[in-house]
């Protein structure tokens, strides 16, 4: 039974721990904890917090895929999930975590952000990543972040002002490329331009998250720094500034209207959706230039069910031809990001009716009005999606199957390439069939293309480990590039799942004599050596101090050197593989 005072207390004493940064000891009362109560979702939660913290994000991902197994309508513990799966490089997994969690939380910060710098990530976004800046800048100035500065935008109208200057951006954005590829260059001429333009320090401040409205000229290095120094006055007494709100230009109509928004918008998150459409209704009968209010009833169609997939992308178009007309009687009322926003809402209804042309060709619309990450991100998703469900419609066991036997006839007449063709639309109309693999191995081993042949035969016993065709397949391809240790490997394996298997036998039997020849021979064939040199198990092999010693005695006293190889099973082994690679040769 659950010993819930011991683990509170166990608990406790882990929170202190952790917030004392000693994170090792957290783990070990976290643990006391899990013992006395393995029930309890939290325990597992704040140890998987002190795991990443270590750095040990393996045991972060067990620790927070047990939260959310015990949890799974807490929020928190995909946080913890989706940062261990970001820092192991799991970005998809990471993605798929935070969207599930999302949907819990739909304003959760956390969540939002992590889903962001997975998506980064996944999709190589420069500086993204686990070690990654947030943004593109560098030098002596930092890291810059443009989204930093369109929130200082927002807030001060300064920055706002200076962003529509294109000149001024222009530098600003040759500063962030020049500090990515020569931060001194980029110290030396940021230097020259604050004092030519001093409004390039403030914009690059309000890129690194520092609120530039409260400070003075002279904290800037505006054009008072320049002048000649004058003694100080007197100290005054300054009044705290109170920060007043902007002015709220809505009309009576458009606050009651955004009222009736609001409360459509919490009705929607609780799922009542017809009410939730009531509200919007009314929002839009208050204010019926306002796209935003349509675009969010749309949303509540598009959860009720296909059947009003039609009515949805109806209305939204209709909007979209009168975005003009709206933008006149109500200015901002149908702007780019709007129209961006049903753009958007059009390509997810197309996506859900799995006609990706059209939402690729919607998406791409909505980036051509306001170019964000969100949009893009969802494009690149779309993307992967429509490829899934192409190379999934065309999947067909039965013509497969039908294409495998064409390829066998094509076989058998010796048409290797022809055969090759058949194998190769029966592998893509039914990828988990492993004859396929095998056949297609044995037509691109008649081609001599033995390392493809390989590959194959590889995806087959992964799809069939017991199929014994496959590994005398593989003994035949390494043998023809004179791998001959990994032939007989190939070979051993098959005859251990089948004893009496007969091309196993006389493959085995055909390497050994190869072998026996080479040695025979006394010449080094170079190609086999290059192979067997190549061969990370050899290399291996060769890096062992006593296999070293083993072959200097072989030198030195041969019969020692073999009294002492018959006593090592181990020793045995491993010069059995060099002989057979050609690294040892006993004619």
């Amino acid at each position: 039974m659950p010993d819930k005072e011991k683990a509170a207390a166990a608990k406790a004493k882990g929170n202190a721990a952790f917030q004392a940064k000693n994170f090792k000891e957290a783990i070990e009362h976290f643990t006391e904890a899990i013992g006395h109560d393995p029930t309890d979702h939290v325990f597992f939660s704040n140890r998987s917090a002190c795991f990443a913290s270590l750095e040990k994000y393996e045991d972060a991902l067990k620790d927070g895929s047990e939260c959310v197994k015990l949890k799974p309508d807490w929020p928190k513990g995909y946080t913890r999930k989706g940062l261990a799966e970001y820092f192991l490089l799991k970005y998809d997994d990471a993605i798929e975590t935070y969207k599930a969690g999302l949907k819990l939380a739909p304003e959760d910060a956390t969540l939002k952000e992590g889903l962001t710098k997975a998506s980064d990530a996944k999709y190589e976004v420069p500086g993204a990543g686990p070690g990654g800046g947030a943004g593109g800048g560098g030098g002596m100035f930092g890291k810059f972040d443009p989204a930093a500065l369109a929130t200082a935008a927002a807030k001060n109208p300064k920055i706002k002002e200076y962003m529509q200057d294109q000149a001024l951006m222009q530098k600003v954005n040759m500063m962030i490329q020049l500090g990515q590829s020569n931060p001194q260059m980029q110290q030396t001429m940021m230097m020259q331009m604050m004092q030519q333009d001093p409004r390039m320090l403030e914009v690059f401040m309000a890129m690194q998250g520092i609120d530039v409205s409260t400070m003075s000229p002279e904290d800037l290095g505006g054009a008072g720094a320049s002048e000649p120094s004058r003694p100080s006055p007197p100290p005054k007494k300054e009044e705290p500034k109170k920060e007043e709100p902007p002015p709220d230009n809505r009309t009576p109509e458009q606050k009651e209207a955004d009222e009736f928004k609001q409360k459509g918008n919490e009705l929607y998150k609780k799922k009542q959706f017809n009410e939730a459409l009531e509200m919007y209704d009314k929002a839009i009968e208050k204010e019926p230039n306002e796209i935003l209010y349509l675009n969010n009833k749309c949303a509540v169609w598009i959860e009720m069910g296909a059947d009003y997939y039609s009515k949805a992308l109806e209305a939204l178009q209709d909007v979209i031809d009168r975005r003009y007309e709206i933008n006149s009687a109500n200015p901002g009322g149908a702007s780019f990001e709007k129209v961006a926003k049903v753009f958007s809402r059009m390509a997810a209804i197309y996506e859900k009716k799995k006609e990706y042309d059209m939402a690729i060709e919607y998406y791409n619309k909505s980036l051509t009005e306001d170019n964000n990450r969100q949009t893009r991100n969802a494009l690149r998703e779309l993307e992967r999606a429509k490829e899934k469900f192409e190379k999934d419609a065309y999947m067909d066991p039965v013509k497969a199957e039908e294409h495998r036997e064409k390829g066998n006839e094509f076989f058998k007449e010796k048409k290797w390439a022809d055969a090759k063709k058949e194998y190769d639309e029966g592998v893509k109309r039914n990828p988990k069939d492993p004859k396929l693999y095998s056949n297609r191995a044995a037509a691109l081993t008649k081609l001599l293309a033995y390392p493809d042949a390989l590959k194959d035969l590889d995806e087959c016993l992964k799809l069939d480990p017991t199929f014994v065709k496959a590994y005398s397949r593989k003994g035949a391809a390494h043998y023809f590039m004179k791998e001959y240790n990994k032939a007989l490997q190939a070979y051993d394996k098959g005859l251990s799942i089948d004893p009496d298997n007969k091309e196993c036998k006389e493959g085995k039997e055909q390497v050994i004599m190869k072998i026996q020849e080479t040695n025979r021979s006394g010449e080094v064939d170079e190609e086999q050596i290059r192979h067997a040199m190549a061969d990370p198990e050899i290399q291996q092999i060769m890096h062992d101090p006593q296999i070293n010693m083993f072959l200097q005695e072989m030198q030195k006293n041969p019969k020692e050197a073999q009294k002492a190889m018959m006593a090592d099973a181990k020793l045995q082994e491993a010069v059995s593989k060099l002989m057979a690679a050609g690294i040892i040769r006993t004619g």
